[in-house]
């Protein structure tokens, strides 16, 4: 017979109490040896001439196993007069707990509070989330616009770049100048550069001009003779086109841009199309024999729609073209801008350099776009270099006065 346990137990947490099963069967009789050799100690007590000194002798740890034989009966008993009562625990420590619940030992006390308590950390769990996943949004989105880039500076050769002027600071240390040309080929033909642009940017300023020349333009061609200035880039590519340009306004150009029309509309239709105010009902012939007509005030264009809308000029002249140009433009710039686009503008640019070669980097773009978002307002200059059409030899062209042109371009490089 092991020792009894005589330590008393005067409290016990609630929290560390097991709880009887619900579903465990019944306690088999074989189970209980201790009410069993009560039961025989009991009975061999009766027939012997025990003294009551004998039974008040008896270990304690019997005592209590006949309680808890006592109470398995009757609780054995209940059970077949009520399916509703609980079967006994088979468990050690569940009956033991029973034993001391009815000797009065065990007191029931309230577990720990266990809701979760505000820790400081959580102010700083969200933000740093946040940091994450803007940064694992900008590595992904520089990745993507870089191998865009790489892809169109390709597509400038090295004769294109030995005409270029190199501005010897970075465009964030001193003014650039960038030629943008629009080119469109017809047929089998040589490409003609049917938009021509300079912009400057001024990172002390934060400001940016643009100057439009007519396609138009009476220039002089090396190697050539006199014609119209887009028909350098037919002759000569975009090395003869830097040449011409930069000749004939006098401004060292440093940066250069191909813009492929036909890619144009799909830039328009990826960020949903644009809105632009018509000035006046304009009707005319486009290619294909086709004539197009569209209504005065604003109107929503897709990329198709826009294209025509900066290329038709049989209605007017091509100084009403170049503004529609500029409008087209700013229209999509102004699109892009919208907060909704913000996190798409990897995709926009990546798009947007399908159909574009330039000698610029991913960084000097990004340069770039800096210095005219911070020029947004009354810090960008827009001008069109005047002329005066002219007939020559059974052609259009456009005359530029010499005293005219210095004027206009001093505005545009003094700004």
């Amino acid at each position: 017979m092991s020792k009894p346990n005589d330590k008393p137990y005067t409290r016990y947490r609630a929290g560390r109490v097991r709880r009887p099963r619900t579903d465990a069967p019944l306690e088999p009789a074989s189970r209980a040896p201790s009410a069993q050799r009560v039961a025989s100690d009991d009975g061999a007590g009766s027939r012997s001439a025990g003294s009551r000194a004998d039974v008040d002798a008896r270990p304690a740890r019997a005592t209590r196993a006949t309680r808890s034989a006592g109470a398995t009966r009757s609780a054995g008993s209940a059970g077949s007069a009520s399916p509703t009562d609980q079967p006994a625990s088979i468990y050690r420590a569940d009956r033991r707990a029973a034993e001391r619940r009815e000797r009065g030992d065990l007191e029931l006390v309230a577990g720990p509070d266990r809701r979760r308590r505000f820790h400081w950390w959580y102010l700083l769990a969200i933000p740093l989330a946040l940091l994450v996943a803007l940064g694992v949004w900008g590595f992904l989105g520089y990745s993507t616009f870089n191998k865009a880039v790489a892809k169109s500076n390709h597509r400038i050769g090295k004769v294109a770049r030995a005409a270029l002027v190199d501005p010897h600071g970075g465009v964030l240390g001193t003014p650039t100048t960038l030629l943008v040309l629009g080119s469109d080929r017809r047929g089998h033909e040589p490409a003609r550069s049917d938009s021509i642009l300079l912009m400057r940017f001024d990172p002390k300023t934060h400001t940016v001009s643009q100057l439009s020349i007519p396609r138009d333009t009476l220039v002089d061609v090396p190697g050539r003779g006199q014609m119209k200035i887009n028909e350098a880039y037919f002759w000569g590519g975009s090395p003869l086109a830097i040449k011409v340009i930069s000749d004939f306004t006098g401004v060292p150009i440093n940066h250069v841009m191909l813009v492929n029309f036909q890619g144009f509309p799909d830039l328009i239709d990826s960020v949903g199309g644009v809105v632009v105010n018509v000035p006046s009902d304009l009707t005319s012939w486009y290619s294909g024999n086709t004539t197009v007509h569209f209504k005065k005030g604003p109107q929503l264009m897709n990329g198709k729609r826009a294209l025509i809308y900066s290329r038709v000029r049989h209605s007017d002249n091509d100084f009403m073209r170049m503004g529609r140009q500029q409008q087209v433009v700013q229209a999509l710039e102004a699109k892009i801008a919208r907060p909704g686009n913000v996190f798409r503008l990897p995709a926009i640019g990546a798009q947007f350099m399908k159909g574009v070669g330039t000698d610029l980097t991913t960084n000097q773009i990004m340069g770039l776009a800096y210095i005219d978002w911070r020029a947004k307002g009354t810090r960008q200059y827009k001008m069109v270099l005047p002329g005066t059409p002219e007939m020559i030899g059974g052609g259009s062209y456009v005359v530029v006065d010499p005293a005219i042109k210095a004027r206009t371009v001093h505005r545009f490089l003094s700004h």
